[in-house]
Parts: C-alpha cells; structure tokens; sequence
C-alpha cells in the first residue's frame, strides 16, 4: 500500500475532535544558537505525551469492529473506543511509560528487548486472543496518522524550508515524508539519527549487515535499527537527507530544549534539534525551520 496525502487527510478527518492540533512555539536564544528561525511543533503535549496517539487511534478506528493488540498511544486510542489492549514491553522500557499504558486499561505483556521476541509475543497473543495486531510503526494505518503531523505543520506554518525529526522504526517519517513531499516538494525533510543506526548506508544498500535490533542510544524512543517495509520505500528518497547525531550531541539539545523553552521534553524529542545545530542551516540554505518534539515521557531516574 502507498501512502498518499489524501489518506492523511482522512485519517485526520477521522480523529478530528478526539487528537490535539498541538501548539508551535518558538525560542529567540534557539534562533541564535542555531542561526535561522526555529519552530518546535509540541508532539509531548499530545495525548498520551507523544506523537504515536495519532497512529494508534487512526489504526484502532479502523479496526474498531475487531480486537486491539504498542504502546502508551495504543493503550489510550484503544480505551478511546472500548476495546482491549494488550501491549508487547521490553523489560527494560522506562518505568513511567509503563505506568502510563497501565493507566489506560492495557495489560502488559512482557518480553525481552528484540524485535523478535516483540514479534513472537504479538503473535502468541494474537493467535490465543484472536486480537488484531497493530505494529508501533510499520502499519499503513499508524503511518497515515503520524502523516498528520506533517499536514499540520503546512497548516500553521506555510513558508518554512525545511522539517526536522528523529527516525526510529520510521512511521513518523514515513508519514511526514509521503504526506510533505506530495504537498510541497519544495519543504526538505531532514532525518536525524542516533549513532550507530546507520540508516542512509541502509536505504542505499537495501539490507542490514548488524546483527542487533537496537541502537545503544539514550534516546529510548528511537533504539530500534531497523526501519520497516512500508517505511522503507518512502524513506528511500530521503536517504542524502541523514544527519547522525551522538548521545553527547543530544545531550547538549536536550539540555537546551529543557533551559531555555521550558519545555519538558524526552532525549528522542532532542533529536532532531541535535541534528539541526551539527547540520549548520546557513551552509543548507535554511531560514525557517520546523522541528519535531515528538515525545516528552520522561523517565523521572533519568539523568542527562
């Protein structure tokens, strides 16, 4: 299945009233530091505390007649329409997200920290449940959702260059990618990725050669390597577009996202502003720009 921009537009049609048009807010210190104007679209005021309700509630509506199998986003679009959620959960995911899905009625299913055994937990629930799988990113429903984002972005801020997020598994991307790129051609989409990921390698090259699941990044939002096959061809045309970023990199974003916006943001949400400052906007030819703070569940141990 292609994603196209009017699939977008229907999965917000179909949401409306039920996800946030979250705020952009801007920082005079960010725009210095970062020598262009910088616009934070605020996914860690959406429901649930990221940018993933859109997803897992375009995903759930559409199947609201079946049974539901993600994550904070899931558990909570799934108590949206009275359906029960059973989530996959890495041993060591972050105590407060856990927390979070409990909250929303969802029962945790736990499993080690590989794709695999996500895999292999989904399906045994599925095949002795006889729930309806929803993957946290390589679905075409949750892609479409996350697609929104980009469609407000148009919306709120027309005459900007560029967009900047984070890459994790890809749904976000892919939906930002599909939905900008069909729209507005002209509006570059930059992906920034933790150490070690290696995605522009990947889409260039068509396959894996590590033999891990995860990246070893603080920023817990986006550990998993491998894109997925719906993002893949999407992501495909972004692959000049990368920009990696190390934990010490995220860090210092993080640490100006938190002073000088006030914004209590997580490391994934970081990112993308690790990305811009590394890129340097004057050599790109960028003076507006839109970064993604895509998620603010911050585990409250967590030091950066």
């Amino acid at each position: 299945m292609g994603i196209r921009a009017e699939d977008v537009k229907k999965a917000q049609e179909r949401f409306a009233g039920r996800i946030h048009r979250t705020p952009i807010i801007t920082c005079k210190s960010i725009d210095r530091i970062a020598g262009c104007q910088v616009f934070m679209k605020c996914e860690h005021l959406q429901k649930t505390g990221s940018f993933k309700a859109r997803g897992a509630l375009n995903a759930v509506q559409k199947v609201k007649d079946e049974q539901a199998i993600h994550g904070v986003g899931l558990a909570w679009a799934a108590s949206q329409v009275g359906l029960p959620c059973h989530v996959a959960v890495p041993r060591n995911a972050p105590p407060s997200k856990m927390e979070a899905m409990m909250e929303y009625g969802a029962k945790l299913e736990l499993c080690d920290s590989t794709v695999k055994s996500r895999e292999d937990t989904c399906a045994r629930l599925a095949e002795d449940l006889k729930f309806y799988v929803v993957e946290p990113f390589d679905d075409p429903n949750v892609i479409c959702g996350q697609g929104t984002i980009g469609a407000e972005i148009i919306e709120q801020l027309p005459d900007i260059d560029a967009i900047f997020l984070a890459v994790g598994g890809g749904g976000m991307a892919s939906g930002v990618v599909a939905y900008v790129t069909e729209i507005r051609p002209d509006i570059k989409v930059f992906l920034v990725e933790p150490e070690g990921k290696d995605l522009a390698a990947y889409l260039k090259r068509g396959e894996l050669t590590a033999e891990r699941d995860v990246v070893d990044t603080i920023a817990d939002g986006i550990r998993v390597l491998k894109i997925g096959k719906y993002c893949y061809p999407i992501l495909k045309a972004c692959a000049d577009n990368i920009i990696t970023v190390t934990d010490g990199e995220i860090r210092a974003a993080l640490k100006l996202i938190w002073t000088r916006t006030k914004q209590r943001v997580e490391p994934s949400a970081a990112v993308p502003l690790a990305g811009l400052l590394k890129a340097s906007p004057s050599h790109l030819g960028l003076k507006k720009v839109v970064l993604i703070l895509c998620g603010g569940n911050v585990d409250l141990d967590f030091i950066p």
